[in-house]
């Protein structure tokens, strides 16, 4: 029997998987794991939510095939609630555009439902101390997947133009100068140094500075 000290160190566990024998299967397959504990189980990804609204798993466990909110969805939803959440995409799918959806709801791991015990034992563990665990067989499609959305980031930044005035000010931004000394150094108002701000942030649809600056960055425009 586990001791109230071993739960405390145990790794929870919220397992999401709509077929009852993989839910009874993994469970049955950790528990002689003294350090991780399935906590919770949910047949959808609604139920998966709403169990991490109400409580703390060190990692989720969800399958991408579940009926009404897919892995991939609940993956977002659940990172909108709590955006440090680790979660593990488990699933049949080796496949391009799926990883590629993966990747981009960034979760931290992505695992094969015929891998194998020491497999899914690895991939917790890892992810649990801050690491990340894909299955060797989806390496070369992470890659692949990984590179067109580069590709697709870079073609919409470059499609983004920004004047010569928004250009002066967001360098000026880089050298951390305040609204109200770039209005000095532009000898232009302060308010029209926030209208200019605001329409390159909807431009490039950065949500803060450090955004902002990165596609400066990308694009040559600072250093």
């Amino acid at each position: 029997m586990r001791t109230k000290a071993t739960l405390m160190n145990s790794i929870s566990l919220l397992i999401a998987d709509d077929h009852h024998l993989f839910l009874d299967g993994i469970t049955s397959l950790l528990k002689t794991e003294r350090d991780i504990v399935v906590t919770d189980t949910a047949q959808d990804g609604n139920k998966a939510i709403d169990l991490v609204r109400k409580n703390h798993y060190d990692i989720c466990l969800l399958d991408i095939s579940m009926p009404g909110m897919d892995g991939i969805e609940t993956s977002k939803q659940i990172r909108k609630l709590k955006p440090d959440q680790k979660i593990i995409i488990l699933t049949t799918y080796n496949d391009k555009e799926i990883v590629s959806e993966v990747i981009q709801a960034e979760v931290k791991g992505y695992l094969l439902k015929n891998s194998s015990k020491a497999e899914l034992i690895e991939a917790i563990q890892k992810v649990a101390e801050g690491g990340t665990y894909f299955h060797n067989d989806i390496y070369d499609t992470i890659t692949s997947s990984y590179a067109d959305i580069l590709v697709r980031k870079n073609v919409e930044d470059s499609a983004v133009e920004l004047t010569q005035r928004e250009e002066e000010i967001i360098r000026l931004l880089a050298k951390e100068y305040t609204n109200d000394k770039i209005a000095v150094e532009l000898n232009i108002s302060y308010r029209t140094v926030e209208t200019h701000r605001k329409n390159m942030m909807q431009k490039t649809k950065a949500h803060n500075l450090a955004g902002l600056l990165k596609f400066a960055y990308n694009q040559g425009l600072i250093k």
